[in-house]
């Protein structure tokens, strides 16, 4: 599935006064100094941090950098001379790294179809010795690799230090103080909370090392894992103003925005990115009961629902093959969508009617509802198997279909579980990809009454992360292919990502009792 979307002279159509009050809301950011590397090693041998700065390199040299931990921000490396003059100038490479396993992969032999510009490689000359050098581009990384390209025979070239600054906008000191269990359990919550900073900026981005953009369906996760943490609340109203105040002309929410010049909607439409706007701002609506955004937000938000609607519907009421398609639901090629996103889209009409009560229009919540009820009936009516115990997507069996049913609050808890179990059960049914699906695994175990097993399974999806020595959550993770990614190359691949984050909400509202 490659997620590209090319419409030829689109511009989106902008709501000036919503983007304003985006604006507005903009944060300020925390910048957090950070020491120098934990570790070196020259050439695969270990350097200790005292020894670095006296041992010359030359030609052909590397010095691998190890942080100690994930960071994103701005890297600086002061740079002196040891031998003769300078009389060439130093020619360095340096490539950054969030996962030591990315420098497996030689840049030049990425043929994905995500630009290559986004592998994280600089080359550089340093005419004059020694040398303070400051990056100017923000990196996501834990480690850094030095190549020598060159210096001249006359002189080496000595790494006097490494830093780097931090950036993000979570409030670390807005965090609960909680207890856990036991130390796995703790350690996934953090390396949650982490994901969630590092993805933290100025808008709630979907990875700080690719894309670093503001996508609906990373933002609903976000902000729920926000709610129980950091509590960046003006953060995720600007998000949401942002995806109401531009969108396509006709009035459709794109997936993503791009926000590092004037905000302006991407050409990508994803039907359950657009329908997952509605419980977002019901979501936010019960953290803040926030008049001014309902007012404002209400009208784009029913659109999205209401075009789904006219549109995206056959005459028999379930979802046409064309909404499937430019649905996400996970990065799986071979995945039947539409009875995934018919589940979507009973949760969105559920969330639409909640959103009209609290605006005082009983008619169009009674409207919405009795649309979902009748979704309902349309799923058992034709897209139930009887003979398969579980919920069809054309003639294929799928965990997704049953997840997204269950969700809907198609069937009653029991029957739910015995469904996820079948299809869980039958051979060749697509895997899930990523920790975006996961979750909503996850939440589907808890609704059907299965807390021990989504317990276990969030202690083993997210902890089979942490295991390979990451510390914070991926953007794609089968374990059954730990190398494999959805671009054609794992050195694009996200290790820091935004729909990753969700372990600590779950945690703190269906594992533990309570904060203290």
């Amino acid at each position: 599935m490659q997620l590209i979307s090319i419409i030829p002279g689109f511009k989106p159509k902008n709501d000036s006064r919503l983007l304003e009050k985006a604006e507005l809301l903009k944060p300020g950011l925390y910048y957090t100094p950070y020491p120098a590397p934990t570790a070196f090693r020259v050439n695969g041998q270990e350097i200790s941090p005292a020894e670095m700065p006296d041992r010359p390199l030359r030609r052909g040299d590397q010095v691998l950098m190890d942080f100690g931990r994930h960071i994103v921000g701005r890297f600086s490396l002061s740079l002196d001379q040891a031998g003769s003059a300078q009389d060439a100038p130093a020619y360095i490479r340096l490539n950054f790294a969030e996962i030591s396993d990315e420098f497996g992969e030689d840049p030049k032999q990425y043929h994905g179809w995500l630009s290559s510009s986004w592998i994280q490689q600089e080359e550089m000359h340093i005419d004059i010795l020694p040398a303070q050098v400051c990056l100017p581009r923000r990196y996501a990384f834990r480690y850094v690799l030095l190549t020598v390209l060159d210096t001249s025979l006359k002189y080496q070239l000595l790494v006097r230090g490494a830093s780097c600054t931090g950036e993000s906008s979570a409030d670390e000191t807005a965090l609960p103080a909680r207890t856990f269990p036991d130390d796995e359990l703790k350690r996934i919550y953090e390396a949650s909370l982490r994901t969630l900073a590092e993805c933290t900026q100025l808008v709630l981005e979907d990875g700080p090392k690719r894309d670093r953009r503001l996508w609906m369906g990373d933002l609903r996760l976000q902000a729920l894992t926000s709610y129980v943490s950091f509590r960046s609340i003006a953060l995720i109203k600007r998000c949401l103003y942002l995806f109401a105040g531009s969108r396509f002309p006709d009035g459709r929410m794109s997936a993503n925005v791009f926000t590092d010049k004037e905000p302006a909607a991407d050409d990508t439409y994803l039907t359950d990115y657009a329908l997952w706007a509605a419980p977002t701002l019901r979501e936010y609506l019960a953290e803040t009961d926030d008049g001014e955004a309902l007012d404002d937000l209400l009208d784009p938000v029913l659109f999205q629902v209401d075009y789904v609607l006219e549109h995206f519907l056959t005459a028999d009421g379930t979802v046409k093959e064309e909404a499937a398609e430019s649905a996400f639901i996970d990065w799986s090629d071979n995945l039947d969508r539409r009875t995934a996103l018919h589940g979507v889209l009973i949760q969105a009409l559920e969330a639409a009617a909640s959103l009209c009560e609290r605006a005082g229009d009983p008619s169009r919540a009674r409207f919405y509802r009795d649309k979902a009820e009748e979704l309902r009936q349309t799923a058992m009516r034709l897209l139930w198997s009887e003979e398969q115990g579980c919920f069809l997507s054309g003639d294929q069996v799928s965990v997704h279909s049953q997840v997204f049913m269950i969700l809907a609050g198609v069937m009653p808890p029991e029957r739910a579980s015995e469904a996820l179990e079948r299809a869980e059960s039958l051979p060749g049914s697509p895997r899930m990809i990523t920790p975006y699906m996961h979750h909503y695994y996850v939440m589907a175990l808890l609704a059907a009454g299965q807390k021990n097993r989504a317990e276990k399974h969030l202690r083993e999806y997210w902890g089979g992360m942490l295991r390979t020595g990451s510390d914070t959550f991926w953007e794609s993770w089968d374990p059954s292919d730990p190398d494999g990614s959805p671009y054609g190359g794992r050195i694009v691949n996200s290790y820091c990502h935004a729909w990753s984050c969700t372990p600590a909400f779950i945690i703190s509202r269906y594992l533990l009792s309570s904060p203290t």
